[in-house]
């Protein structure tokens, strides 16, 4: 087995990280996986730590933290750096030396290297106090045959002046074995559960307070690709996608499962979008087998999200259409009975072991290629690596777009995906900047997305009558639903003059 911590004081620290609500919490301490796994017995004990920094946070600034803690009487103190930035599982490293008193010292630190790196952003600046975390940790230490973690449950809050921010975390700390078993023991104890995978550490929670901000919490995250800057490489494309990707879909789902912002299940199924599309434009060009049963049960995900994402808008839409009390708590609570059952069905499939999957793909490479073939092709320029795929996706747009005046309901919302895709593989290409694709180009092709997703719309609410159990609601219902702007006939002429134009621009402007 390969060794976690090097010789000394200094190591790597190797562990997953994952915030959960206390009830999922205490569930996971009595998980049935982990008595069998156990050495010794499971012990708890109470954490200060305090968090030192210039005034400046300066060496937060420089990727360094310095904190005192206390643990049974005893202080220690610790310096941590080089925190990467993939969620779930993170490598630090970082050194740990005994203390007499809470007061830090950088003749303290044990390791030359990590010494001069404080002395170097600090620059003569005094260290303060910035915040601290009070902890009450559980732990055990977990042997399988891939190796030993330790698997620690907390439930405390960090605090920056008045202001504090509670949090319940699990962490899976590689002792032995190196990585494998951390990823292991995350699918097994959070793979159908609620957990945030984008989990801050202490120290950035507390140096968002410290700075005046609010307590850090999930956010929709858009997966564009355009956030990614310019990539000529194609290699290091496709490695910032998947992570972006990785991360996008990590977050979107723990808002899926924890809030009621409609852009959460929006943006998942964008994120999903983009990975089954990333994983069709790359085909040829990844490790054998490496997104075997990514695409598909990206889909599926997809698809359970879908009945979610349809109650979200059509919700919105009746809202605006009209004012009732009763009838908009009625539509309102109905929305919330969707959202609780995708939750369950999300649950059901392991969709937080999924995105743990994804996560693991990106920390290891285990997409890049081993045969020669495949990694030349990796190797040419973005825009001519992906160019079959594009051209391949524009031939299907083509095929399924023609005679586009002609077409049913159901032939729009075909050749609506066909259009996702071939525009999230357009984005992806555009980020070469040597050959980016004609001007206007991405935004017609939203445009024409766009129109044909009005449509789509008001070809679902035509197609069938939405009820409620109280007959009388059901009447007010269905007299507010047959007002509904998008269902009027002008209002669909207009949504397909729209696209029309579109479509005519797409080959006019089309450039391969």
């Amino acid at each position: 087995m390969t060794d976690c911590y090097a010789m000394g004081g200094k190591h790597e620290e190797i562990e997953f990280k994952a915030g959960v609500d206390a009830a999922t919490l205490a569930r996971l301490r009595r998980h049935r996986a982990l008595r069998p796994a156990t050495v010794g017995h499971a012990s708890t004990r109470k954490l200060l730590s305090i968090y030192y920094d210039a005034g400046d946070l300066r060496l937060m600034r420089a990727g360094l933290f310095l904190r005192m803690r206390r643990s049974g009487g005893r202080w220690e103190q610790t310096v941590k750096a080089a925190r990467l930035a993939l969620p779930g599982l993170q490598r630090v490293t970082e050194v740990t030396d005994p203390a007499d008193s809470p007061n830090p010292s950088l003749a303290r630190v044990s390791h030359a290297a990590l010494r001069r790196a404080l002395e170097d952003a600090l620059a003569g600046a005094a260290l303060q106090p910035v915040c601290r975390s009070d902890i009450h940790r559980t732990t055990r230490l977990l042997e399988t045959p891939a190796g030993r973690v330790e698997l620690a449950f907390d439930r405390g809050a960090v605090t920056a002046g008045d202001v504090a921010d509670a949090f319940c975390e699990v962490e899976i700390e590689c002792i032995e074995g190196g990585a494998e078993p951390a990823w292991r023991w995350a699918q097994t104890l959070l793979g159908r559960e609620a957990a945030r995978l984008v989990q801050p550490s202490k120290a950035a929670r507390g140096f968002t307070l410290a700075a005046g901000g609010e307590p850090l919490r999930a956010a929709a995250d858009r997966s564009n690709p355009s956030a990614l800057g310019p990539q000529r490489d194609t290699e290091a494309a496709v490695e910032a996608m998947f992570a972006q990707l990785a991360r996008s879909i990590a977050e979107n789902l723990f808002i899926v499962f924890t809030r009621e912002d409609p852009e959460g299940p929006h943006q998942l199924r964008v994120a999903l979008r983009r990975l089954r599309a990333l994983l069709r434009a790359t085909d040829g060009l990844l490790r054998k087998g490496a997104g075997e049963g990514l695409a598909r049960r990206a889909r599926d995900l997809g698809r359970l999200l879908a009945p979610l994402r349809d109650a979200d808008v059509l919700t919105a839409l009746l809202l605006e259409a009209g004012h009732d009390d009763e009838l908009d708590a009625a539509l309102v609570a109905r929305q919330h009975a969707v959202r609780a059952t995708v939750r369950d069905a999300l649950r059901e499939a392991g969709a937080t072991g999924f995105a743990i999957t994804l996560l693991r793909l990106v920390d290891e490479g285990r997409w890049v290629p081993r045969g020669k073939g495949r990694r030349r092709r990796l190797r040419r320029p973005l825009a001519e690596a992906l160019g079959p795929a594009l051209d391949a996706q524009w031939a299907k747009v083509r095929r399924h777009g023609k005679s586009f005046g002609k077409l049913d309901a159901a032939a729009r919302h075909r050749l609506r995906k066909d259009l996702k895709v071939l525009r999230y593989m357009l984005e992806l290409a555009a980020l070469d900047p040597e050959t980016p694709p004609p001007e206007g180009l991405l935004k017609t092709l939203a445009r024409l997305q766009d129109a044909l997703g009005v449509l789509n719309d008001a070809d679902n609410l035509a197609g069938r009558q939405l009820t409620l159990d109280d007959p009388a609601l059901a009447r007010a219902l269905a007299r507010r639903q047959s007002r509904l702007p998008v269902l009027k006939k002008a209002a669909r002429r207009k949504q397909l003059a729209k696209a029309r134009r579109a479509w005519d621009r797409l080959h006019e402007r089309w450039y391969r």
